[in-house]
């Protein structure tokens, strides 16, 4: 992904126009591509690129960056993606970037085609990761995949996306929010506060704010519950623990907010996800 995609961030006049309509950024692409226009006073294709923002992030675990990459490949809605072959779309998205990408955005591909076909489902991209490695056991890899790593690529080193004078100092920082990261790790059934998170950076709480956001493209408190909730399936799936206990390990407030936000997160409550056959990586 090169950096040009950074156009595809909403601007703060777009979203200030959005609030004056009492239209949240999740449902843009309810509205039409000629309203959204006229809303917006925006070009078509820059309605489009909106549209397919927020169409492509309201299918479960799928993040900013993905969401970009898909439209970088020319897809603004799902029905673009319907009926696609994920391996191709990844073979393709590869050769673009020149270079090869982490597996867990085949798993992705596979996530979106599969919704694409099958609207409003709960699943998450680490439930296709199986399907995934056994695939590239039988078929493997194209000859002709690039050498290159994509943690190599520019646009995808979180450094890089931290705002700071030369490169040392930006590894200086990036180092630091990661002490972030193994605190909400080791705490993750505790109640954790921006201070607490700042403070073992070493940072005031908003610079850790800014800094946390800009790296890893979500607030640390989207980080911790996507930490949060990735933990609560892997308890619902591998452990016969209540769900009451799931939650209080996992660090929500109490059982009925557990069941709200897991809802959601994945449009099926912890008791119907662990009933289901929906399998866990």
């Amino acid at each position: 992904m090169s950096d040009s995609l950074n156009h595809l961030d909403i601007l703060v006049s777009e979203k200030r126009k959005l609030r004056s309509r009492k239209i949240k950024l999740g449902e843009i692409h309810h509205q039409s591509l000629a309203d959204l226009q006229v809303i917006l006073n925006v070009s078509k294709i820059r309605a489009m690129e909106l549209m397919a923002m927020s169409e492509f992030r309201s299918i479960p675990s799928i993040g900013i960056r993905f969401a970009q990459n898909l439209i970088s490949l020319g897809f603004y809605t799902l029905k673009d993606i319907k009926g696609k072959d994920p391996a191709k779309l990844v073979d393709r998205l590869e050769r673009q970037l020149g270079a090869w990408m982490d597996p867990c955005v085949e798993d992705q591909f596979r996530l979106v085609v599969y919704y694409a076909n099958r609207p409003g489902s709960p699943k998450n991209w680490w439930d296709f990761t199986t399907e995934r490695m056994e695939f590239r056991q039988k078929k493997g890899y194209p000859s002709s995949r690039p050498k290159k790593p994509w943690f190599k690529l520019k646009a995808y080193s979180s450094a890089n996306r931290i705002h700071a004078e030369g490169e040392d100092t930006k590894k200086d920082l990036l180092k630091r929010l990661k002490l972030s990261l193994e605190f909400m790790k080791k705490n993750l059934q505790n109640r954790i506060t921006l201070a607490e998170l700042a403070n073992c950076s070493y940072l005031s709480p908003f610079h850790f704010h800014r800094l946390f956001s800009n790296a890893y493209e979500l607030t640390p408190f989207q980080y911790l519950s996507r930490l949060r909730m990735k933990e609560a399936c892997r308890l619902l799936k591998k452990t016969k623990t209540s769900v009451s206990l799931i939650g209080s390990k996992c660090g929500f407030e109490n059982e009925s907010s557990f069941i709200r936000l897991f809802k959601k997160e994945f449009k099926i409550t912890p008791l119907s996800y662990r009933k289901s056959k929906i399998a866990l990586n």
